[in-house]
């Protein structure tokens, strides 16, 4: 078996580094992410028995008189090494980690709120617009096809989400409103519009892209992305060569590209990596053009820490005026995902806050400060606020979504039926048609990201799989509202952390709170919305939803 474990291991570096030397970025695929841990451990050990050899040839006087010592020096030399060798790598974790999150305490809201009405998210569900049959492994039925996905409800849905969070009656009037409230309070210029020539930046979530398709992993949909950029063009009047989709850490799929080039070839995208023959060429223009890689500058600054590759944005996106947050409704981690890579992740959730670890280039840097197994123990500095406080970056945030059509329980992930209210999905067979469907909005990014834990906790219960071992089919991860108790406390906040950006602390990012319950799902202001200071829930059902009372 060791063997066979040297040879696995040797065989594993060597078709690591014959993919992703070339190509960095190839070090996200599911086949190099399973080769990895493998290569890895086959290095440790190399180097342990390397290291072994020259300290008994560097002792050789000594251990010549004393060879009984020699041989058990050797022998706890390849005992040790072997043993690492066949290990599985959980059991040399630095702990367990713990699955056993659960809101403390509900309605006691804290920060500030944010938006033209305060703490406001808005929550479209319609089941009809998701129709993918869950066949995971068929190539010719993805949940990001329009044969699944469909683009006209995604669009309604988006719209409703717009002008109920800003209270317009039209979808122009809704971005005017948008436009005006950024300008007002975050450069001082009196209800000004957007003007040609400033560029809006789209963050999206494409943790799992690469040039030949998401498969039917979970990414940001292509529908919402076109949705977006069809409200910023015909909506608020953008104009397509000021807008700029992006996700720097991954290449864009082609689907992605394909429907938004179709309608909109003047957008531009960037991507981790310069244009790859598998991805289409521009219809209008051929080739490539208008899909770059990342132009890495310095944009970011961490309190207190000290970082490298992790300081660097996209010049592209440095030089954005604006930026419209689309992140997914995730969960980050799950340890009974055998079926799904195996490698449980870091951290509770990826939603809007972590959606900027796609926007810097050293993301491996700051994984030990979410790790909750390293440095991200209760109330630890979190790097999140600091992203989300850039004024480069985070600071520019115009609008927070949350594309919750096909959810997912892990960074790697097939989409997840959710089973409890207001979803019912069917969990078994897992071959249906019952998904979230849900678009969330908000302009406080917390407030969002608080409401998505809400709701992803609330998926957690009444929810084994028989199929493994009885497991919960989705579980969250200790510590997972740290980071928005950071944000929302950032001047003061449970670490302690002095955060400063620009010279300046880190003011309030948005206000923090957990619904009543998962019955009623009802904020301080559903509650009070006359002297309620958190957040305001507004659920939209659409085609035949029953309200609940958080509706409006």
């Amino acid at each position: 078996m060791q063997v066979f474990g040297v040879l696995s291991g040797f065989a594993a570096l060597v078709w690591f580094l014959v993919r992703v030397v070339p190509k960095p970025s190839r070090a996200s695929y599911p086949c190099q992410r399973a080769a990895f841990p493998i290569a890895s451990t086959f290095v440790l050990w190399a180097a342990a028995w390397l290291s072994g050899l020259l300290a008994v040839k560097r002792l050789g006087r000594v251990t010549r008189s004393h060879p009984l010592l020699a041989a058990g020096v050797c022998a706890a030399i390849v005992f040790a090494a072997s043993a690492r060798l066949t290990l599985p790598i959980s059991s040399r974790a630095n702990s367990p980690t713990r699955y056993d999150y659960s809101p403390q305490q509900r309605n006691v809201p804290l920060g500030v709120a944010r938006g033209i009405h305060p703490g406001r998210v808005t929550w479209a569900h319609d089941p009809s617009a998701t129709r993918w049959d869950g066949q995971r492994e068929s190539t010719s039925s993805q949940w990001w096809m329009d044969s699944s996905t469909d683009q006209h409800k995604v669009d309604a849905m988006l719209s409703t989400c717009l002008r109920k969070l800003t209270g317009s009656a039209t979808d122009a009037e809704a971005w005017r409103a948008l436009f005006a409230y950024y300008n007002e309070k975050a450069r001082q210029l009196n209800r000004r519009n957007y003007q040609p020539g400033e560029i809006v930046a789209v963050k999206v979530n494409l943790n799992n892209s690469n040039v030949a398709g998401p498969g039917n992993i979970v990414n940001v949909s292509p529908q919402l992305a076109l949705a977006m950029v069809r409200q910023l063009v015909r909506q608020s009047g953008v104009r397509p060569e000021d807008i700029l989709v992006y996700d720097a850490r991954r290449d864009i799929y082609p689907a992605m590209l394909s429907k938004i080039w179709a309608e909109f070839p003047d957008v531009r995208f960037i991507q981790a990596d310069p244009p790859d023959p598998a991805q289409p060429d521009n219809p209008k223009y051929g080739g490539h053009r208008g899909l770059q890689a990342a132009d890495w500058v310095e944009g970011v600054e961490y309190s207190g820490h000290h970082y490298k590759d992790a300081q660097l944005i996209p010049r592209q996106v440095r030089d954005a005026t604006y930026l419209v947050n689309v992140a997914i409704l995730k969960a980050h981690s799950y340890p009974y995902a055998a079926s799904e890579g195996g490698d449980e992740g870091q951290t509770g959730v990826t939603m809007c806050g972590k959606n900027h670890f796609g926007s810097i280039k050293g993301t491996p840097e700051l994984h030990a400060a979410i790790n909750t197994n390293q440095e991200a123990t209760k109330n630890a500095y979190s790097p999140i606020v600091d992203l989300a406080a850039c004024p480069n970056l985070g600071a520019k945030t115009v609008l927070y979504v949350l594309d919750g059509l096909y959810c997912a329980r892990r960074h790697q992930s097939f989409p997840l039926h959710f089973p409890n209210p207001p979803f019912n999905n069917r969990v078994a067979p897992y071959e249906n048609t019952d998904w979230p469907a849900s678009i969330l909005a908000s302009q406080d990014g917390v407030a969002l990201d608080s409401v998505g834990l809400d709701i992803l906790y609330s998926q957690t219960k009444n929810n084994d799989d028989p199929q493994n071992g009885n497991h919960p089919r989705i579980m969250i991860r200790e510590n997972a509202d740290d980071y928005l108790r950071e944000m929302a406390l950032a001047p003061h906040p449970p670490s302690k952390t002095v955060y400063v950006q620009g010279g300046q602390g880190v003011a309030s990012l948005g206000v923090f709170e957990h619904w009543d319950n998962d019955g009623t799902r009802q904020y301080s202001r559903n509650k009070d919305p006359r002297n309620g200071k958190g957040i305001e829930l507004l659920y939209i059902p659409i085609a035949g939803q029953a309200p609940t009372t958080a509706s409006r």
